[in-house]
C-alpha cells in the first residue's frame, strides 16, 4: 500500500506549494517506507510514499505516460491488472513495467474517466492531464482506500490521510466541524463526505472528482449495486455462485511478490477466508489473532486455534492488556485521524504490529456482515416487523410472544425504545437501531455552544436522505444498503489506518465488487431468517470450516473496556474527561457526562458511550491541544 499527496493551483503553483506537498508525504511516510518520489508541473505537484508489494524493482511513482503529459499517483492494488494489461497491449499500448500502476495510466489514455469502471481492486488515485489542464481523483467502489481533499476556491490539495492536509495548514486555520461531531456521536460515522476537520472532505466511495482549474470541482458516482434486481439462483446454485466468486476473490488477493497471511479471529468470516487461502499457499499460511490478558469473555483465541489446527496454518497470537492505555490510545487516534466508536481498534493496533513481524500483506474478513446479514440488528428488525404485523392484524398472542422475545434479547430499555418507534418510518427505525447515542440522549449530551455552532443540523435528516439511493423497499435490503454505503466506512477506516500504522497492506476479498453485486441481488430471506444470520455464507463454509465455528453466535472483534474501565482505569478516565485539562467539556453537558460516568461505574452500562467520549477527548488533545 502507499501514501499519496498533491497540490493543484489555478494560475500556476506558488512558492511553498511544492514544499508543502513534500511535507504532506513525510507526515504519512508510514504508509510507504520503501520508496518516495515527487514530480512538479506548472499547475501541480505530486508526491508518493511506496510500500512495495508487486514489481519491487519497478513501479516508482509519480509515474507518467510515454509522452510525459499524464501523471499519476496511486494507492492500492488492482487485482485484474494482468487481464487489463493484455487487453491494452493488444490495443497498441507499450509497457515499461509489470506493475498495476502503469495499467491505470494506459487505461486512462484509452477510456478517459471511465477507466475506473474497468478496475477490480482497492484504489485511490490522482491523475493530472497536462494537455487538458485537468485533475482527476478517483476512489474504489467500497471505499477500501482513503482519499481526502480540501478546496479553497483557487487551489485543491489531496492526500491519503486527513492529517497530511491538517498538519501542513496554517496554524489555527483548521477547527473541529460541529456537524461532524454530532454525526459521530449519533452514528459513529461522518456523513456527506465531511470529516471531523472543518474544510477537509473525503472523496466518497465509488466516486470520481474532476477539476478543470475553473469553477468548483465536480464529484460524481460511477457505481452503485442494485438491491431491487434479485437473482434467479436458489439453493445449491446460489451457494455455488457465492463460493466460486469468493474463492476467486481470495485467489486474486493473494497475488504478491512479498509474503502473505490472514487475520484469524475465530469468527466465520476470517476463518472462511483463511480456509480458502490455504490451498493457494503450498509453502504454508501464516494466521494471526489477538487475545487479552486475563480471562476476558471477548477473547476468541480458542476458536482461532481450532481453525488454525483444522487448516494447518502457522498461527501467531498477541495478548493485549490495559497497561499504558492512554499513551497507546494517543498513537491510535493520531493514525485514525478521527475519534472512533469501536473499541476493537485498540487490539487491532497490536494485531497489526504482530502481522508486521512476519508478513507484509494480510487478508481479512471485513465486509461480510454488511453483505450477508451478519449483525444482530437484522434479527432485531425482523422481530420488530413481526410485532408490527401482529399489532396491525390484531393478533394478540403473536404480539405478546414477539414482545416477550424482544425483551428477553434486548432488555426492558430496548423494548421501550422499540415500542416508541413501532409506528415510525423504516428510515427512522433504521437510524435508531444503528445509532450510538439514542436521539433522546443526543440532545442531552451536547452543550449549548455546540448546538449553536451546528446551526440546527439534524443527523437523522441527512441519514434519511442517504437511504434514497436504495432501489428496494424491503426493510432488510435497506438496512444492508445503509451498512454497506454508510456504516462500513468506519470499519474500513480502522482496517486501513491500523495496517498502515505498521506499514502492512490489508486486503478484503469479501469486497470484490462482483461479490458485492451478487450479495445485493440475494433475497433477504436467503441471508437472514428468524434467529439465523448469514444463511448462504454458512452453507458455503460447510466442509471448509469447523462446524463449531459455523454455528457459534457472532461475537465481534472488540476489547474488554468494561472490565478495564471498571478497574484501575476508571479513575483515570474520569479525570481525563472531567479534569481541568479536558478539552471536550466545551462540547458536552457536564451534568450529563457526570451521570454517564456514574452509570458506567455503578451499573456497567453506557461503557461504549464513555469510550467514544474518551476517543473524542484524545482526538481534541492530539490535533487541537496547545
Amino acid at each position: 500500500m502507499c501514501g499519496i499527496a498533491g497540490w493543484v493551483r489555478k494560475g500556476g503553483l506558488r512558492d511553498g506549494d511544492a514544499e508543502r506537498v513534500e511535507r504532506m508525504a513525510e507526515i504519512i511516510r508510514h504508509r510507504g517506507p520503501d520508496d518516495s518520489g515527487v514530480c512538479r508541473g506548472g499547475s501541480y505537484a505530486f508526491a508518493h510514499r511506496r510500500l512495495s508489494i508487486i514489481d519491487l524493482e519497478g513501479g516508482h511513482q509519480p509515474m507518467a505516460n510515454e509522452d510525459g503529459d499524464v501523471w499519476l499517483v496511486y494507492n492500492g492494488e488492482i487485482y485484474n491488472f494482468q487481464e487489463l494489461r493484455d487487453e491494452l497491449v493488444a490495443q497498441g499500448h507499450a509497457f515499461r513495467t509489470r506493475c498495476d500502476t502503469e495499467v491505470i495510466i494506459h487505461l486512462y489514455e484509452q477510456h478517459g474517466d471511465a477507466c475506473v469502471t474497468r478496475l477490480n481492486g482497492m484504489f485511490a488515485f490522482a491523475i493530472f492531464d497536462e494537455r487538458r489542464e485537468r485533475l482527476l481523483l478517483a476512489r474504489d467502489r467500497a471505499g477500501i482506500k482513503p482519499l481526502y481533499y480540501s478546496f479553497d476556491g483557487g487551489s485543491l490539495g489531496f492526500a491519503s490521510e486527513a492529517k497530511a492536509l491538517v498538519g501542513t495548514a496554517p496554524a489555527g486555520s483548521v477547527r473541529p466541524d460541529p456537524r461532524s461531531i454530532m454525526d459521530f456521536f449519533s452514528l459513529s460515522l461522518v456523513q456527506e463526505g465531511r470529516t471531523a476537520f472543518e474544510g477537509v472532505s473525503e472523496l466518497r466511495p465509488a466516486h470520481t472528482l474532476v477539476w478543470d482549474l475553473e469553477g468548483r470541482p465536480a464529484a460524481s458516482r460511477y457505481w452503485r449495486p442494485s438491491y431491487a434486481d434479485k437473482t434467479a439462483l436458489t439453493g445449491e446454485e446460489l451457494n455455488g455462485a457465492v463460493a466460486a466468486l469468493l474463492d476467486d476473490a481470495v485467489r486474486s488477493h493473494l497475488v504478491s511478490d512479498v509474503p502473505v497471511g490472514t487475520y484469524l479471529s475465530g469468527g466465520l468470516d476470517s476463518s472462511l477466508v483463511s480456509a480458502m487461502a490455504r490451498p493457494y499457499l503450498p509453502g504454508g499460511l501464516n494466521t494471526f489473532s489477538a487475545g487479552f490478558v486475563g480471562s476476558e469473555k471477548v477473547d476468541e483465541r480458542e476458536y482461532a486455534r481450532e481453525v488454525a489446527a483444522a487448516i494447518g496454518s502457522i498461527h501467531h497470537e498477541v495478548e493485549v492488556g490495559p497497561d499504558d492505555f492512554l499513551a497507546n490510545l494517543k498513537k491510535i487516534i493520531w493514525h485514525m485521524d478521527e475519534p472512533t466508536l469501536s473499541p476493537g481498534v485498540y487490539p487491532y493496533y497490536f494485531l497489526c504490529g504482530l502481522v508486521a513481524d512476519s508478513v507484509k500483506v494480510v487478508l481479512g474478513g471485513q465486509g461480510s456482515d454488511e453483505l450477508f446479514g451478519g449483525y444482530p440488528r437484522y434479527r432485531m428488525a425482523l422481530l420488530e416487523e413481526e410485532m408490527k404485523r401482529s399489532l396491525k392484524g390484531g393478533r394478540l398472542l403473536g404480539l405478546v410472544t414477539a414482545t416477550g422475545e424482544y425483551r428477553r434479547r434486548y432488555g426492558l430499555g430496548g423494548l421501550k425504545n422499540e415500542l416508541l418507534r413501532l409506528g415510525a418510518s423504516d428510515e427512522r427505525r433504521i437510524y435508531e437501531i444503528v445509532s450510538g447515542f439514542h436521539p433522546r440522549l443526543l440532545g442531552r449530551l451536547f452543550s449549548d455552544r455546540l448546538r449553536r455552532e451546528a446551526d440546527g443540523y439534524d443527523p437523522m435528516a441527512t441519514f434519511v436522505a442517504s437511504l434514497e439511493g436504495c432501489d428496494s423497499d424491503n426493510l432488510i435490503d435497506r438496512m444492508l444498503y445503509n451498512d454497506f454505503h454508510n456504516m462500513l466506512a468506519s470499519i474500513l477506516r480502522t482496517e486501513d489506518r491500523m495496517s498502515m500504522a505498521h506499514s502492512i497492506e490489508s486486503r478484503v476479498p469479501f469486497l470484490d465488487y462482483r461479490l458485492v453485486e451478487l450479495a445485493a441481488s440475494i433475497p433477504p430471506s436467503a441471508k437472514v431468517s428468524g434467529d439465523e444470520p448469514k444463511l448462504v455464507l454458512k452453507r458455503v463454509a460447510a466442509g471448509l470450516v469447523p462446524e463449531r465455528i459455523i454455528t457459534r453466535r457472532k461475537q465481534g472483534f472488540s476489547a474488554p473496556i468494561d472490565s478495564w474501565f471498571m478497574g484501575a482505569l476508571g479513575g483515570e478516565v474520569e479525570t481525563y474527561l472531567l479534569g481541568p485539562e479536558s478539552l471536550s467539556g466545551g462540547y458536552f453537558s457536564r451534568g450529563f457526562s457526570e451521570r454517564l460516568l456514574r452509570r458506567s461505574r455503578e451499573k456497567r452500562k453506557d461503557i461504549w458511550r464513555v469510550w467514544s467520549m474518551v476517543t473524542f477527548e484524545t482526538w481534541l488533545r492530539m490535533y487541537f491541544g496547545v
